[in-house]
C-alpha cells in the first residue's frame, strides 16, 4: 500500500474505533502491520527547486557575460566562445556525478543547466559562422543531442525540457506545412526512463511529474500530426485519446491519492468533459467525413495521411478494449468516461450520412447531462465535494450554452443563473456540513 493510502488509514483508524468497526487492538495491529509513515520533507523539495533556479541563472549569467562585446570579437575567438559554456556546464555535470551521486538536486541542477547549454552552443556556433536553418531544425538537433542528458542523469527538468523541445518542433513543422510524425518515436524515446521511475516508485514525484507532461505533450501532438485529410477525424482520435487516458489512469494508477498524484485519470477526465461540451455545438460537425474528403486536394504524398490512419483507428481501439476491460470490472465511472470514443464514431457516422449536426449534438447534449447528474449526485452521496463539484459545474456549463442557442429573454436568464449559483452554494455548505460531522464524530 502506498504512502497515501497508509495515511488515509491511519486518519480513518480512530473513527472507526469510536464506532466499534475495529477494537483497539486490531488498531494496534494495523499499524504495526503497516508501520509509521515517514513525514513529508518540504525541505528538500525546496532545494531540488533552488538548485535548478540556481543553474538557470547561472546559464543566463553565462550567456550575458558572453553578449557583452560580442560583435567586436573575431570569428576563431567568438568560435571558441560558443563552447565555453557547454564545456563549464558538463564539467559541473562530472564533479556531481562524481562527488555527488546520490544528491537529486544536484543532479536536476547540472542536468537543467548542461540541457539548456547545448541549446545556446548551437545557436551561438550558428550565429559566428552565418549557418542557414530553421527554428524546427534546431529544435530537433537540441532535443536529440539534450536526449543522453535525460538518461545520464535521471533528472525530471531534463524529460521536461525534451519533451519540450519535440513537441514545440512538431508544432512548427505543421505550421510550415511539414510532416510532424515524427513526434511519435521521439516521444517513445522517454517511456523506458518512465518505466523505471515507475517500478522504483510508481506514485513517486519524478514520474508523475512527468506523466503530467506527456498528458499535455500528447494531447497538442495529437491535433499537429495528423494530416486531416478526412475531415472530422480529430473527434474520434481526441475521444479515444481523453477516454485511453483516463481508463489506464482507472487501471494501473488506481491506489494513488489526492488529484495532482492521477494525472493520467485527471487530464484524461477532464479531456473527456470538454471534448463533449465542445460537440454539443454546430461547428464541429460541419463538412465532415467521406462527402468532404482532401484527397483530390491534398498536395503531400499518399504516405503523409498515414498517421490519420494510424492514430485515427488505434487509439479508439485500445480504448474501447480498455472499455471492455471496464465493464467487467464493473467500475461505474470507468464507463462513464470509456464511453467517450463509442458515441464519438456514432456522432461522426450520423453527421457524415445525414450531414445534419443536430442528432449528434444531440447525442452529446444528452451525454453531458447524465454525465453531470451522475456525478453530482454519486458525489454527495459518497461525500467528494471534488466530484459533486464538477458534476454541477458540467450540468450549468451545458444549460448555459444552450441558453445562447436559444432565444429566451434577459429575465429568464437572470433568475435560472441565480438558481444555479444557490445550488452551488447550498451543495457545498451541505458538503462542508457533513464532512465537519464526519470529523467531529471521528
Amino acid at each position: 500500500m502506498n504512502k497515501n493510502a497508509i495515511q488515509w488509514l491511519y486518519t480513518e483508524l480512530p473513527r472507526l474505533v469510536a464506532q466499534g468497526v475495529l477494537t483497539p487492538d486490531a488498531d494496534a495491529r494495523l499499524r504495526a502491520h503497516y508501520g509509521p509513515v515517514e513525514p513529508a520533507r518540504p525541505a528538500r523539495l525546496a532545494v531540488i527547486i533552488f538548485g535548478v533556479l540556481g543553474a538557470l541563472l547561472i546559464g543566463a549569467g553565462i550567456m550575458l557575460v558572453l553578449a557583452h562585446n560580442w560583435e567586436d570579437l573575431s570569428r576563431p575567438v567568438r568560435a571558441g566562445l560558443s563552447f565555453l559554456p557547454l564545456v563549464l556546464a558538463q564539467g559541473l555535470t562530472a564533479w556531481a556525478m562524481f562527488n555527488r551521486p546520490q544528491s537529486l538536486a544536484w543532479r536536476e541542477g547540472v542536468g537543467a543547466l548542461l540541457f539548456l547549454m547545448i541549446g545556446a552552443s548551437i545557436s551561438l556556433v550558428a550565429q559566428t559562422y552565418n549557418i542557414s536553418g530553421d527554428l524546427p531544425r534546431f529544435l530537433l538537433t537540441w532535443a536529440l543531442l539534450g536526449l543522453p542528458v535525460v538518461y545520464l542523469l535521471g533528472a525530471i527538468v531534463p524529460a521536461l525540457l525534451y519533451l519540450w523541445c519535440i513537441t514545440e518542433w512538431a508544432c512548427h513543422l505543421r505550421f510550415e506545412d511539414g510532416f510532424a510524425a515524427g513526434y511519435w518515436p521521439l516521444a517513445a524515446l522517454v517511456l523506458p526512463l518512465l518505466a523505471s521511475w515507475l517500478r522504483a516508485g510508481r506514485y513517486a514525484t519524478r514520474p508523475t511529474l512527468l506523466l503530467w507532461a506527456l498528458c499535455l505533450s500528447v494531447t497538442v501532438a495529437a491535433g499537429v500530426t495528423v494530416e486531416r485529410v478526412l475531415p472530422g477525424l480529430w473527434i474520434m482520435l481526441y475521444a479515444g485519446l481523453f477516454a485511453l487516458l483516463f481508463l489506464a489512469g482507472e487501471f494501473w494508477f488506481n491506489e494513488a491519492e489526492g488529484f495532482w498524484s492521477r494525472p493520467l485519470r485527471h487530464f484524461g477526465a477532464a479531456g473527456v468533459l470538454v471534448l463533449m461540451f465542445m460537440l454539443t455545438f454546430e461547428w464541429p460537425w460541419k463538412e465532415i467525413g467521406w462527402h468532404y474528403w482532401w484527397g483530390e486536394r491534398f498536395q503531400h504524398p499518399g504516405w503523409y495521411a498515414l498517421p490519420d490512419a494510424v492514430l485515427g483507428s488505434l487509439i479508439p481501439v485500445a480504448a474501447i478494449v480498455l472499455l471492455g476491460m471496464t465493464v467487467r470490472r464493473k467500475t461505474p465511472l470507468g464507463l462513464l468516461f470509456g464511453l467517450a470514443p463509442v458515441l464519438a464514431v456514432l456522432g461522426y457516422a450520423l453527421a457524415s450520412m445525414t450531414e445534419e449536426y443536430a442528432p449528434s449534438a444531440g447525442l452529446f447534449d444528452l451525454y453531458l447531462l447524465v454525465a453531470g447528474l451522475w456525478l453530482l449526485l454519486t458525489g454527495i452521496k459518497i461525500n467528494k465535494q471534488g466530484q459533486m463539484n464538477v458534476g454541477l459545474l458540467t450540468v450549468t456549463a451545458l444549460i448555459v450554452a444552450r441558453f445562447f442557442d436559444t432565444d429566451l429573454s434577459f429575465l429568464l436568464r437572470g433568475l435560472i443563473f441565480i438558481g444555479l449559483g444557490i445550488a452551488f452554494l447550498v451543495a457545498n455548505l451541505v458538503m462542508l456540513r457533513r464532512k465537519g460531522a464526519g470529523h467531529e464524530q471521528a
